[in-house]
């Protein structure tokens, strides 16, 4: 029995959060009793659900042995996109390297075709349903879409073939296998709807896991429909810890256009049809399925009232379909103008320029990354249509792009003309493949392909839909320029369908209001991948958003909706008021009538969303939610970049190019008689450890005539969770590289005096050895590692382009978090706008304008990685050239911690520290002239620098 007391207890561990697991918010702490066990586990779009629930299945099966699994997905493009990772050599090496020995056979369920003769069972079901506990380390996997589980034809057919003798039904074999069933995109999927019950009710699976961005609303209660929520990755976390791209929202302009605009006012059920209001004459019209626009006014000819009533793709309850694909809900309002050709043609042509300009800059990188861009178009027809012969050929839409295409890639190619530099010839040899065969360049998807038989459109499909890596690839198997780049699609990719390239969505058509802001934008949140594959997390991406005037608050209404998921803290001071009074030495009121003065707040004490960037720069203590840059509107000159002082580069210039010079750690020799020593002792020190749950009660008790809840442990259980002794140890290796047998035989020496019974391998002791071993090998190594000079030079850096010249800007993000338009910016500063992390930060930025400095900045995040010997990089915060007696230039590197005493320092902390000074100390060694401090609260950074230029 799968749903016992054990998994209860820990699913309420899990969810009261540790050391290393927030906690879940208890609002979200809900729980369904429908006789099966259910786990949610919640992930913003882009972070990676589908890496995560395959490995899920791994570990399953590895702990447990559970090897039936049943991915349901809600439609095509996920399904595609699901199978093409799990079948990818990639993802089967990485799974083979984590799981030796195991696999996932996966078989996906496509829709039947009729044919004559016997009706034979799905093919697809068979070979799920047939593999057996006997086929050793075989996980049998059967990908779904909810159009098959409620397929009658598929699922609920009496087949003149049997399975096992017994079952003539695929719903009937499926309950038999007792699968744990894997949900995907559960909004999708909510419990009163046909697709869950039939999953429920017929094929009776032992568990349900759902992963999604979004989970749908309890329709009783209008809470989000949580069942057992254990993980919780939302949109503000995802944003703010870097692990999607920032977006940058971009409108072209209504001036001059047609403004004539119509509203949805009313739907009518009896006969069906829908009343439009011109908003322009005041006149409201009633609509017949069938009947144009144009009755109402003649810009908006060519488009029709196509059906009336409920739109479940979509997820509108009751709107409006138009016959361009458009569906509205009453209440919106669509203009004549963004439908028409001038108007699309502007957008094309912007969206044009905002992918060379990215795709220059991500193609000079030191490894280049392929740059993708989405349109969503109204019409299939307008991309592709028939000639009279009834053969496909390219539409008005299509064929108006790409001539704005040649003409952009021709100006392009015109500006390196005279460069003999190599990689920009690569550059220009990739543009002009792309120019030679222009048609290449872009292609389609729309749900209607799935039945067309010419071959050049399924292989565009096949490129879009299943085959992301050849999408990503910059040249072919034969070596030939692969330059597809351009997808156009309906609206069939909104939901499911992603790549990690995609740098630019154009929405050449608007979209119902009901939609969700993150989840229009979500086909482009992933980080993107270079062109070896490798993810790219250590900058600050930003996906740019196109869209039509009629959606002119779209980038206000997507951080509305990112921090709709963060408490009251996000939109009021209330909470926050009385820590922030105490922290700057003011009563909470003079604060408060501070900030209301201001206009920051209202009376209630809600922030003014219109100058929320300029509140918290002047009060960052108040700061919650999406950090500021993460989303931008580029319509509000909010670039997201600063820009670099050229004349303060070139005094900056020499220091910038030596601390970007190339290093190797390199670690002293260590026997393996001092390795044995330290694990003796490690295990000496008694790590061994129980797992233990405890149950949690919560009574609702009254005091003081109040009613309070009260928590306390009531109980608690040791789990005998042993892990087999070959992967204790083989997951000892993986976590701390100490070589197996040396551990084997420190376990054989440690046994003979202190015998060691089954139960210490387990999850507890585990972990407190690779700690202890952690620990053992800081202390052990802090004197025992030097730095190596690498006679490599960087192509490219975060302030400069290959050429070795300054960038004309940057991204902010990757300077500092803070942004302050108020602050008087110094004349030595290197960059045109104050951008801090922190107080200290920010107080430094502001003494440092005094004669002994000649220009000073702040240290882009990640940019000079300094290589630690306990794993990872460091990167210090500031960069300084000073002079002495106007002459000698010395250089300094400071580190900023805006802590009171060293003390407070995490241990971590202190080896970065003590790691980047012996850094820049071995390039003094190398005849650099730099040194390199720590500076805390207590640290005046004027004192610093008189210090440095005296020494």
């Amino acid at each position: 029995q799968v749903d016992d007391e054990i998994i209860q207890e820990n699913i309420q561990a899990i969810q009261s959060g540790d050391d290393e697991h927030k906690a879940i918010p208890r609002a979200y702490r809900t729980k369904r009793d429908d006789g099966v066990l259910g786990v949610d586990i919640r992930m913003e779009t882009g972070t990676g659900k589908t890496y995560c629930y395959t490995r899920l299945m791994y570990e399953l099966n590895k702990r447990y042995g559970f090897y039936k699994f049943i991915l349901l997905v809600p439609t095509t493009p996920i399904k595609e996109g699901t199978r093409s990772f799990i079948e990818s050599d990639y993802a089967k090496q990485h799974f083979a390297d984590l799981y030796p020995g195991r696999n996932i056979s996966l078989s996906v369920l496509n829709a039947q075709k009729k044919t004559k003769g016997r009706k034979m069972f799905p093919q697809a079901i068979s070979d799920f349903a047939r593999g057996t506990r006997l086929e050793k380390n075989r996980i049998n996997a059967l990908l779904m879409s909810s159009g098959m589980l409620l397929s009658k034809a598929t699922m609920d057919n009496d087949y003149d073939q049997t399975l096992f003798g017994t079952f003539t039904k695929p719903y009937d074999t499926l309950a038999s296998t007792r699968p744990i069933v894997i949900i995907d995109e559960p909004h999708k999927f909510k419990v009163e709807n046909k697709a869950y019950k039939a999953l429920i009710e017929r094929i009776k699976p032992q568990c349900v896991i759902r992963f999604g961005a979004t989970f749908p609303e309890n329709s009783e209660t209008g809470k989000k429909d949580y069942n057992n929520l254990i993980y919780n990755l939302g949109s503000c976390e995802a944003f703010n810890e870097n692990l999607v791209k920032g977006v940058a929202t971009q409108m072209i302009a209504q001036e001059s256009l047609n403004e004539t605009r119509i509203k949805l006012m009313d739907i009518i059920n009896r006969p069906k049809s829908c009343v439009f209001r011109n908003e322009r004459t005041g006149v409201s019209h009633t609509l017949l399925v069938g009947e144009s626009l144009s009755l109402i006014d003649d810009a908006f000819h060519g488009i029709s009232v196509e059906a009336i009533g409920k739109f479940e793709d979509e997820g509108i309850a009751k709107g409006v379909g138009l016959s361009n694909g458009q569906v509205i809900v009453k209440g919106e309002q669509i203009y004549a103008g963004i439908y028409g050709n001038t108007y699309q043609s502007l957008m094309m042509k912007q969206a044009i320029k905002n992918h060379i300009e990215q795709e220059r800059e991500n193609f000079f990188k030191e490894r280049k990354i392929k740059t993708l861009s989405l349109f969503f178009i109204e019409d299939v027809n307008s991309y592709r249509t028939k000639d009279e012969n009834d053969k496909d050929i390219p539409g008005k839409l299509r064929v108006r792009f790409q001539k704005l295409l040649m003409v952009a890639l021709e100006k392009e190619i015109s500006n390196y003309a005279d460069s003999n530099n190599p990689i920009i010839l690569e550059y220009v040899d990739y543009l002009t493949a792309s120019l030679k065969d222009i048609s290449n360049t872009n292609g389609g998807y729309f749900a209607e392909d799935n039945s067309k038989a010419d071959e050049d459109i399924q292989k565009e499909v096949d490129q879009i839909l299943r085959d992301k890596q050849s999408l990503l690839s910059f040249k072919d198997e034969r070596g030939n320029w692969n330059t597809r780049r351009f997808i156009f699609s309906k609206w069939t990719l909104r939901e499911g369908w992603d790549n990690p390239n995609v740098f630019q969505i154009a929405k050449l058509r608007s979209s119902g209001s009901d939609i969700s802001k993150l989840q229009e934008v979500g086909r482009g949140l992933r980080l993107p991948v270079d062109e070896f594959g490798n993810r790219i997390s250590d900058e600050q991406f930003y996906l740019t958003y196109l869209h039509d005037y009629s959606e002119h608050g779209f980038a206000s209404d997507l951080l509305k909706e990112i921090n709709s998921e963060i408490d009251d803290r996000s939109t009021s001071i209330k909470m926050l008021l009385p820590k922030v009074a105490k922290e700057r030495g003011m009563e909470e009121n003079a604060l408060f009538g501070t900030l209301l003065i201001g206009g920051f707040v209202d009376v209630e004490g809600n922030i003014n969303q219109e100058k929320r960037d300029d509140f918290f720069v002047q009060y960052p203590e108040f700061r919650v939610g999406v950090e500021q840059g993460k989303v931008i509107n580029k319509n509000k000159n909010q670039s997201g970049t600063i820009s670099i002082r050229k004349d303060r580069f070139m005094e900056i210039n020499e220091l910038w190019s030596k601390i970007n010079s190339k290093y190797y750690l390199s670690l002293d020799q260590i026997s393996d008689e001092e390795l044995f020593d330290a694990t003796l002792d490690i295990l000496k020190t008694d790590v061994s450890g129980q797992v233990i749950a405890t149950t949690i009660e919560q009574r609702l008790t009254s005091r003081d005539g109040s009613l309070i809840i009260s928590e306390g442990v009531t109980d608690y259980h040791i789990l005998e969770e042993v892990i087999p002794y070959n992967e204790f140890i083989t997951r000892v290796q993986k976590a701390t590289g100490l070589p197996i047998r040396i551990l084997h035989n420190a376990l054989c020496k440690y046994n003979k005096t202190r015998p060691i019974n089954n139960t210490f391998f387990n999850k507890e002791t585990l972990s407190k050895f690779v700690i202890a071993f952690q620990d053992w090998f800081e202390g052990a190594f802090n004197k025992r590692f030097s730095y190596q000079a690498l006679d490599v030079e960087a192509r490219e850096t975060a302030l400069t382009d290959i050429n070795g010249d300054p960038k004309d800007r940057i991204v902010q993000g990757v300077v500092g978090v803070i942004k302050d338009d108020f602050a008087t910016v110094p004349d030595k500063f290197l960059y045109d706008t104050v951008i801090y992390d922190s107080p200290k930060e920010k107080e430094s930025i502001a003494r440092s304008n005094i004669d002994e400095v000649v220009v000073f900045g702040k240290i882009p995040r990640k940019s000079i990685q300094v290589p630690l010997y306990f794993g990872g990089t460091t990167s210090p915060d500031f960069m300084y050239v000073l002079k002495r007696d106007d002459e000698l230039m010395l250089n300094f590197i400071v580190e900023t911690k805006d802590i009171k005493k060293d003390s407070s320092l995490r241990e971590e902390e202190k080896l970065r520290i003590q790691s980047a000074k012996k850094f820049f100390e071995t390039m003094a060694e190398n005849g650099i002239n730099v040194s390199f401090e720590k500076q805390l609260q207590s640290d005046d950074i004027i004192a610093m620098i008189k210090t440095v230029v005296s020494k």
